[in-house]
């Protein structure tokens, strides 16, 4: 383990896994997969630069049936 200080960081700064987050990587992946865009195109780096998020699903979203 790390020091307090360290361990006080990692819960202060910590992401929030929510439906905001989901949505948009889920946008993102539509832009990719669907409407045939790049990675690094300008409709994707919209959805995800602000807080730098990544375009992948791991084991499916607890969202999807909102």
């Amino acid at each position: 383990m790390g020091m307090h200080r360290d361990i006080m960081q990692r819960i202060s700064l910590a992401h929030i896994d929510d439906v905001k987050r989901h949505s948009r990587v889920g946008a993102a992946r539509e832009a990719i997969y669907s409407e045939n865009n790049t990675i690094d195109s300008a409709a994707v780096e919209n959805l995800l630069k602000e807080e730098s998020l990544v375009p992948t699903a791991v084991g499916g979203f607890l969202y999807d049936a909102m």
